[in-house]
């Protein structure tokens, strides 16, 4: 009986570039017989293919989270025990030993001594509930209901019932705003005895020669693109509803019109917070078209800059840049002199002036709490348990925090609290970290974080030194909010010059809505006065701070 023929084996696939060179350093080890260095080498090669894998798993799960995941950073008090149960759990089963702060104390361990829990901020009054009054400066109109005819005779005795009061109650009503066209007649004179010297005509009070729009308009339109994010083609479409046809392109020259005319307010804005003693710092990105760009579109960056001023009250002011570089800021920081608060960007290490002075050295910049706080948040989400003892020693520094603004201390009096109830809580975070950072794996988002707070330490510890300091950068986070609104609506500017504007009328709204002043009233009143003749000498009288204190007179 002949024997089946067998198919002779199939040639090895050829192996990639670099698994073919460490299989001939794995066959030369053999060859030599230096066995030991061979099973060092493999090990090692496992222990960075796992290290790689982790770190790819995690990236992985932090895409997804981001995509479809919950946003905020808070992290509840229940999600925090779980997270700190379970890391005791993986203790008791073998795992690397860890500190756990319990609820009595911080965790201790490395450390000195328990840091002692600052208690709870005192709860605001709790109210009766109910509707909120109206506000009693909107116009009212009295309507008296008078109680029928057939009901106003006496049921027993038939005569007519008298008046004795009335049962008042509210109803709140919307009239909605409506276009009006104002005819100008402007007077011309001529004398009729001298015909050669010529007719005198009044002047036009229009704030736009060429065009038809008066200052209510304009500031209704810049109010709704820029405060709240309305972009322009939904604007022509409710004015379509009033009877009015304009066009996106019209509405689109008319607002860059009346941003042009607000320059000298955001300029004069910019100027005054860079001249504050302590500025807040941040940036955001924004989509800008760019013919000369391969894609056809650039990532430029808006700059957010927030500052208590002279007279104690807020104002923000926003600049754009058409990249990243340090350069910009630089540029922007240029003579000031005061404190900076802001994130871990490189940039700022690189900002100098002409001479190569650094423009704000590094005695004067305080780092942000909120930024290290999210990336062990971001660790904490990705499943590593260890980062709930980082995130227990934040609660404990902001619940310093939040107890002395609702106590409403003083700089001196919330320096002194932290000094007694935060200081400690920072070092011992900082013991923690410095004893975990070298265990880590690479890359890996506890690694990241713990690399990330070594590196912002001295700057955040700076803002522990004064209490006109906060410890966090959220002034200017805040901000930013406005324009990460915008750009879901708005999606890009259309060149440089365009998101120029966009920052500069994100300044005089932004400080509008810090002082709590209504941006229609106060666009519409001051696009008035500079198109009338304002002086450039009295301007700050027309910025938002000043006009909701005092009402400015004529020019």
């Amino acid at each position: 009986m002949a024997r089946p023929m067998t198919e002779p084996p199939a040639p090895p696939a050829k192996l990639p570039v670099d698994i073919e060179d460490v299989r001939r350093k794995l066959e030369q080890l053999a060859a030599e017989g230096r066995i030991a260095d061979l099973i060092e080498l493999v090990v090692q090669l496992l222990v960075g293919q796992r290290d790689t894998n982790t770190a790819l798993s995690v990236r992985l799960a932090n895409a997804l989270r981001e995509l479809y995941g919950r946003k905020s950073q808070k992290v509840s008090s229940e999600q925090l025990s779980l997270m700190l149960a379970a890391l005791g759990d993986a203790e008791q089963k073998g795992g690397e030993p860890a500190p756990a702060p319990s609820n009595e104390a911080a965790a201790t361990e490395p450390g000195d001594g328990p840091v002692p829990q600052p208690p709870d901020p005192p709860k605001p009054p709790r109210g009766r509930g109910g509707r909120a009054p109206l506000p009693k400066d909107l116009p009212r109109e009295e309507r008296v209901i008078q109680v029928p005819e057939a009901e106003r005779a006496c049921e027993q005795c038939g005569e007519t019932k008298q008046c004795i009061g009335y049962r008042t109650s509210e109803v709140l009503e919307f009239v909605p705003a409506q276009f009006r066209i104002i005819e100008e007649k402007r007077e011309k004179l001529a004398c009729p005895a001298c015909p050669e010297e010529g007719v005198v005509t009044a002047a036009s009070e229009k704030v736009m020669d060429r065009g038809r729009p008066g200052p209510g308009l304009l500031a209704h339109i810049l109010v709704h693109k820029y405060h709240d994010s309305t972009p322009l083609y939904r604007q022509t479409q409710q004015y379509e509803r009033s009877g009015v046809s304009l066009s996106p392109s019209t509405l689109g020259d008319w607002a860059a019109f009346g941003v042009d005319v607000l320059t000298p307010v955001a300029d004069r804005i910019f100027e005054r917070v860079v001249e504050a003693f302590y500025l807040h710092v941040d940036d955001t990105g924004l989509r800008v078209l760019d013919r000369d760009h391969p894609n056809g579109v650039k990532r430029g960056h808006v700059w957010s800059f927030a500052a208590q001023v002279d007279d104690g009250t807020k104002l923000v002011a926003f600049r754009y840049a058409p990249d990243w570089s340090s350069k910009r800021p630089a540029v922007m920081l240029a003579g000031f002199c005061g404190y900076m608060q802001g994130d871990g960007y490189a940039g700022y290490d690189a900002m100098e002036d002409e001479d190569g002075a650094p423009v704000v050295p590094d005695e004067r910049r305080l780092g942000c709490g909120m930024h290290i706080r999210a990336k062990f948040e971001k660790a904490a989400k990705s499943g590593d348990a260890r980062a709930a003892i980082a995130l227990s020693y934040f609660k404990t520094i902001y619940r310093v925090e939040a107890a002395c603004k609702a106590e409403g201390l003083g700089p001196d009096a919330r320096k002194e609290r932290r000094d007694e109830q935060s200081l400690g809580a920072v070092d011992e975070l900082y013991r923690w970290i410095r004893e975990l950072h070298p265990r880590l794996v690479p890359k890996t988002p506890l690694y990241e974080a713990t690399r990330y707070a070594l590196g912002q330490e001295a700057a955040w510890r700076r803002c522990f030194t004064d209490g006109r300091f906060e410890i966090d950068n959220g002034e200017a986070e805040r901000s930013l909010r406005r324009i990460s609104i915008g750009r879901k609506n708005y999606l890009f500017a259309g060149s440089d010059k365009g998101a120029e504007r966009l920052a500069r009328a994100y300044t005089v709204f932004g400080s509008c809505q810090l002082n709590g002043i209504d941006p229609l009233a106060w666009a519409t009143d001051v696009i008035g006065k500079l198109q009338a003749g304002w002086p450039l000498s009295r301007l700050d009288e027309l910025l938002p701070d000043a006009w909701g204190k005092s009402p400015a007179t004529d020019a």
